[in-house]
């Protein structure tokens, strides 16, 4: 095998590996403690109330986690996105 085509994979293979390193460390990590102090901060500022009257739990599919404050129940998918769930859904 010519010397460049190793050299070309070679640098074709780091190159891949340092992109998928980087692209995982952007993975965003989910604590459930952190979780649900932000989706409560959130939920306090927008429709008032007490913080600890969230509650946070393992979610199913798309959704990893789920937190319940008052009425409201919001899905955090794996990125740390927070929608509120539909009426249909609870």
């Amino acid at each position: 095998m010519p010397r460049s085509v190793l050299i070309t994979t070679s640098v074709l293979v780091v190159l891949a590996g340092m992109a998928g390193f980087w692209l995982g460390q952007r993975q965003v990590t989910l604590d459930a403690t952190g979780i649900i102090n932000a989706v409560a901060a959130r939920h306090v500022a927008e429709h008032g109330g007490a913080v600890t009257d969230c509650l946070g739990w393992a979610g199913e599919g798309a959704h990893v986690f789920r937190v319940k404050c008052g009425d409201v129940t919001y899905h955090v998918d794996r990125f740390g996105a927070v929608r509120v769930a539909p009426e249909d859904e609870l």
